[in-house]
């Protein structure tokens, strides 16, 4: 696919949407799809989400079975995603639907811009385990998607998704940072302030989920266990995985702005983060024993390490799961055997589907 002919502070623009740069390198060059994004992302605050996990195959994106059919002038989907962050509040969705069911599993794809404000779109918040509901799951009725929002080409959609989770993941790296309101005067700060407090506001509890390295050390003195040399090892380990951690995200980040290609950085980063954040948990519990567990105004930190525990888990689900990811590596850095499914060699229609191999 020939790259799209974009003004070089359009594509800034873009880049920085890590799911919309799996879009400039697949779409179509001088199509709807390259100068409509542009203006839209431009005046967005949550501009896209991506529609690709399902009920029925979860971390298995390709056993899609949302169907896309191209009825007269346009394409028709129906079907259901789950898991789908900010669809609440986004005006597009990156969508993967299955457009030949003829085909074997990954050649029967395509990826769309969807209108998720359109009727035929159907978003209900999901609550979790944490009190907070950032995830979704969205249902499609006959929704419409015109011909030139088709990005690639119709059956082409699974190497456009790859690259856009590969985008996604690097996003999980250890050099996330979160929103914090600024203190300082003035009307667009104010703006600023109030924004955090209600779009951010579901997302309260994402700092929660990689764990809060940053707070173990001030833990671990203010409880007077910094002593315990067994607790001082294990600190010691989550300090040094997490530094590591962040070079080799330093790194990754620098091959991206160097152009380099996506690779499976971006599962190596995903994995590390899952298993740092656990490790913290881990600690942070050694370090209060039962008192972790409590909540409300009395409790530690104000609940802020019991709401750790239970949201550290998603951090091994979202984005693709702790397996997905070392099936990644090790199919792609150690160049060990893939893994046999069954289902890639036959017609989709025809392949097992919610069960056991």
């Amino acid at each position: 696919m020939s790259p799209c002919a974009l003004e070089p502070n359009s594509l800034d623009l873009v880049l920085g949407k890590p799911l919309f740069r799996s879009v400039i390198e697949f779409c179509r060059p001088r199509t709807l799809v390259c100068r409509h994004f542009l203006s839209v992302l431009e005046r967005s605050a949550v501009g896209e989400v991506g529609l690709f996990s399902e009920p029925g195959s979860g971390s298995d994106v390709a056993g899609a079975v949302t169907r896309a059919e191209f009825r007269g002038n346009q394409w028709v989907v129906n079907g259901q995603k789950v898991w789908t962050t900010s669809a609440h509040k986004a005006h597009w969705g990156l969508l993967l639907a299955r457009t030949d069911f003829d085909q074997p599993k990954h050649r029967g794809l395509s990826y769309f811009i969807l209108d998720m404000k359109q009727p035929g779109v159907t978003v209900q918040p999901l609550r979790q385990m944490n009190g907070y509901a950032s995830f979704n799951q969205v249902f499609f009725t006959d929704a419409k998607v015109e011909p030139e929002f088709l990005v690639s080409d119709v059956g082409n959609g699974w190497p456009v998704t790859t690259t856009t989770l590969m985008h996604e993941r690097r996003g999980a790296d250890a050099l996330r940072s979160w929103a914090i309101p600024s203190d300082k005067p003035g009307r667009i700060y104010e703006e600023e302030r109030e924004e955090i407090r209600t779009t951010m506001e579901p997302y309260k509890w994402y700092p929660q989920r990689a764990g809060r390295v940053d707070l173990i050390l001030e833990r671990a003195h203010a409880t007077g266990k910094i002593n315990d040399p067994v607790l001082r090892q294990e600190i010691a380990k989550v300090l040094a995985m997490s530094k590591a951690a962040e070079w080799t995200a330093r790194r990754a980040r620098t091959a991206q702005e160097q152009g380099r290609p996506q690779g499976p950085e971006g599962s190596l980063g995903k994995l590390a983060s899952s298993i740092i954040a656990r490790a913290a948990a881990r600690v942070h519990t050694s370090l209060l024993g039962p008192d972790a567990l409590l909540t409300g105004d009395d409790s530690p930190m104000s609940g802020l390490l019991a709401e750790i525990l239970v949201s550290v888990p998603a951090s091994s689900i979202a984005g693709g799961t702790d397996e997905i990811q070392r099936n990644i590596i090790s199919e792609r850095v150690l160049k060990m055997p893939r893994e046999r499914t069954g289902d890639t060699d036959k017609p989709f229609k025809d392949a097992p589907r919610n069960t056991v191999a």
